[in-house]
């Protein structure tokens, strides 16, 4: 045991050793499952040890091992007359049987399975205490399996360390999202012996999960992407999906029909995405814990999905970023056109003009000079407006309550403002704040038809907080509308957050959170 023999070695030589040391004709070494007891190490002195080695036997009766596996202590059976019932005296007839002995292979606290010794000549009982001695070889046997069990389950152990390795290191890299959801479930599957891993979503159809991906070592056990998968009501994945917690359990589908399946869940900052699901044929079930340490790989599976879902929205970010600054100028360029440029032309125009007249019509000169004047004064006033909604100078030179007061005198609907910063903020977060304010006017005046309109604006330990709500419709989708999202990337920008509520004929409250660093 101490050199590290094969647990099949191992019961082989204790059950021949057992055989020799008590006199008997044969010896077996067997495990028990609760319904059946299988030979797993034979000896016998008529060489028929490889008939025995394998066998199934059905567990009941008064026989040795149910003896022994009830009592979990050693037995013995001197002879026939010892047998109440009918199953064991057949079973006795059977194996042509004239004494045994048996004692308990106790691992883990629980009756693993028996060693017993038998003879097979009449009047022919072992010694008194026979029985007790064989039990220092059942302990014997209970500490090699223990050990067996415990190099499986490390060896178990470092296999799927390195396969959850391997998935992580293309998390961390960054790799597409198909590469390593692609790579988790064929993982899973070489990991627990599975004959499919799939990773479903459910879409809102009763008893129907859509297939994302998967991995199959069977044909016949194939479903393709975005296929539709139907396991039935109480099997793995559908608990899943239902509880968020990790399950096991048969299940069957029109698909695949009856399997074995463990499924773990896949989550999201906090929402289920859907659920990773291994399967095996039926009546192979996956061993105990396998729906729990499944997790593990349904969490990567979540960060893959979530780097996806972040690159995404960070180019998206980004394209909204560089149209929102394209359309700025474009609007820029439109007003400067239409408005000041114009009163500019018509200046120097009528500067020429009366540069012209100033010796024939001297009085015609001063009323075209009085006309250019006035225009350039529209010019001035036009241009600050302009100036004004690129970056309104108030908020600079007297900072965030003034300049919303400024706002609020300019909104067709009655602006109630609440100012509890008793200090200025930092430039981009005062920025950041009143651009929530002036674009939530903005809309109140297109869309909301109300009637007041409440502004809050405070400090929360390292946070700025402005709050607008409105009397009006409600029904705001910032998913709409080109001035929303803007603000919100503005504010993400600034590791910040916008949030919106808008039912529908409840008013609209919009707020945002600003880091102050």
């Amino acid at each position: 045991m101490a050199s590290g023999a094969g647990e099949d070695e191992l019961l082989t030589t204790v059950t021949s050793e057992i055989g020799r040391l008590f006199g008997a004709h044969r010896a077996s070494t067997m495990c028990w499952d609760g319904d059946s007891i299988r030979v797993v190490g034979a000896w016998s002195a008529a060489a028929d040890t490889d008939a025995q080695t394998g066998r199934v036997y059905t567990f009941g009766g008064d026989t040795i091992t149910a003896r022994v596996v009830r009592s979990a202590r050693p037995a013995r059976i001197d002879s026939s007359d010892d047998l109440t019932t009918q199953f064991a005296q057949e079973r006795w007839r059977e194996l042509g049987l004239q004494a045994s002995i048996g004692a308990p292979i106790v691992v883990d606290g629980r009756v693993w399975g028996v060693v017993t010794a038998s003879r097979t000549s009449a009047d022919d009982p072992f010694p008194p205490g026979a029985e007790d001695r064989l039990g220092g070889f059942g302990a014997l046997v209970a500490q090699a399996i223990a050990n067996a069990e415990t190099r499986r389950e490390l060896a178990a152990l470092v296999d799927e360390q390195a396969a959850l390795r391997r998935v992580a290191t293309l998390v961390a890299a960054g790799r597409p999202q198909p590469e390593v959801l692609d790579a988790a479930t064929r993982e899973v599957g070489k990991l627990y012996g599975a004959e499919a891993v799939y990773l479903v979503r459910w879409e809102g159809v009763p008893d129907e999960v859509v297939v994302v991906t998967g991995w199959s070592d069977v044909p016949e056990s194939s479903l393709e992407p975005l296929a539709p998968f139907h396991p039935s009501p109480g099997g793995a994945t559908l608990t899943v999906l239902e509880t968020g917690f990790p399950s096991r359990n048969s299940e069957s589908s029109p698909e695949l029909g009856e399997r074995e399946a463990i499924a773990a869940p896949v989550i999201l900052s906090g929402q289920l995405l859907g659920a990773l699901t291994a399967q095996r044929a039926a009546g192979d079930p996956f061993p105990g814990g396998a729906e729990i340490r499944l997790r593990s790989f349904g969490d990567l599976a979540a960060q893959s999905i979530a780097n996806a879902r972040a690159r995404e929205e960070m180019r998206a970010a980004a394209a909204r970023i560089v149209r929102a600054a394209d359309e700025a100028r474009e609007q820029l360029e439109r007003n400067l056109h239409d408005g000041a440029q114009q009163r500019l032309v018509a200046v120097s125009i009528s500067r020429r003009l009366a540069t012209a007249k100033l010796l024939q019509a001297p009085e015609d000169a001063r009323r075209l000079l009085a006309a250019a004047s006035e225009e350039l004064t529209h010019a001035i006033d036009e241009l600050r407006e302009l100036a004004r909604g690129i970056h309104p100078a108030i908020l600079t030179e007297r900072g965030l309550g003034p300049a919303l007061e400024v706002l609020a005198g300019r909104a067709p609907s009655r602006v109630e403002i609440t100012n509890l910063l008793v200090e200025r903020l930092p430039a981009p977060v005062e920025a950041a704040a009143y651009y929530v304010v002036a674009e939530s006017l903005t809309n109140v005046a297109k869309y909301a038809g109300a009637s007041l309109v409440e502004v809050r604006v405070s400090r929360d330990g390292d946070c700025a907080r402005v709050e607008v709500a409105d009397d009006g419709v409600g029904g705001a989708d910032a998913s709409r509308g080109s001035g929303l999202r803007g603000l919100a990337d503005r504010i993400e920008a600034l590791d910040g957050r916008l949030r919106i509520e808008s039912p529908p004929g409840r008013g609209t409250k919009l707020w945002a959170e600003i880091p102050l660093s």
